[in-house]
């Protein structure tokens, strides 16, 4: 009896250690399985979401390329080549190149920005030339006459990096063709002398600043241009008669 009782406490005591022993390993496997499986699923979520924030900053950060400029200043100061009436070699001076008020323009410039610094473009502008000034030359009362100018050019703008209060500096040029016009006769002595004046060069350069796409710059200009004249039919030989100025211009920037 003993011996029946001792033999069922063995068998009960061996099959409860090998459940122990059966139920570890499927323990262990379903907790790697499960594991490996979350890795899986994070790591298949959070990979588009990176590919779709990379998407969003480049559109961001996308410059705009086209500018269109408004632009109008007055000349604070201004010249004219001196001009003199040649006849039979004999000249007779009209002005000594000095001006009267002040002249003014309104232009229009449209550019291209090839990179974040440099635009280039093209403008049209229109130019109200200051009076030639009256003079008394070898005691002839002389009232010079005058043009206006219509140029064509090309415009590049270099524009430095900003500083920290938003102003970001430049430097610009101009280069075209000044279609001049509108001639103003001269008076010499009571007497009406009849202009006639010719197209020629334009240029000009200068420096100014950008503040929330406010402009303002300070340009050296120059109008080429050649004059003749008639007094009493007696007609001269064209010479220079270039405008030459420093205009002070303020204008607003567009930019799409």
């Amino acid at each position: 009896m003993k011996k029946l009782l001792l033999l069922s406490l063995i068998a009960m005591g061996t099959m409860a250690y090998g459940k122990e022993i059966t139920a570890i390993p499927v323990i262990v496997e379903e907790s790697v399985v499960e594991t490996k499986d979350q890795i899986i699923e994070k790591e298949e979520i959070i990979t588009p979401t990176a590919v779709m924030e990379e998407v969003i900053v480049e559109d961001i950060i996308q410059p705009k390329k086209n500018n269109v400029y408004l632009r109008t200043g007055l000349d604070v100061w201004s010249q004219y080549d001196s001009h003199s009436i040649y006849h039979n070699n004999e000249g007779i001076k009209l002005t000594n190149g000095k001006s009267k008020k002040m002249g003014f323009e309104v232009a229009v410039e449209g550019t291209r920005s090839l990179t974040n610094n440099i635009e280039v473009g093209l403008g049209v502008a229109y130019q109200n030339h200051a009076k030639a000034k009256s003079a008394t030359i070898a005691n002839n009362e002389i009232t010079a006459g005058k043009y206006d100018s219509a140029p064509v050019y090309v415009t590049g703008k270099y524009t430095f990096d900003g500083f920290s209060n938003g102003i970001r500096p430049y430097v610009k040029a101009n280069v075209g063709y000044s279609f001049n016009f509108n001639e103003k006769d001269g008076v010499v002595n009571g007497v009406k002398y009849n202009t006639n004046v010719d197209d020629g060069l334009y240029y000009g350069a200068g420096v100014g600043m950008e503040y929330n796409n406010m402009i303002m710059d300070v340009m050296y200009q120059a109008n080429q241009a050649k004059m003749s004249g008639n007094i009493n039919g007696v007609s001269s030989k064209k010479s220079s008669f270039d405008y030459s100025r420093v205009t002070l211009s303020v204008g607003y920037k567009f930019s799409y």
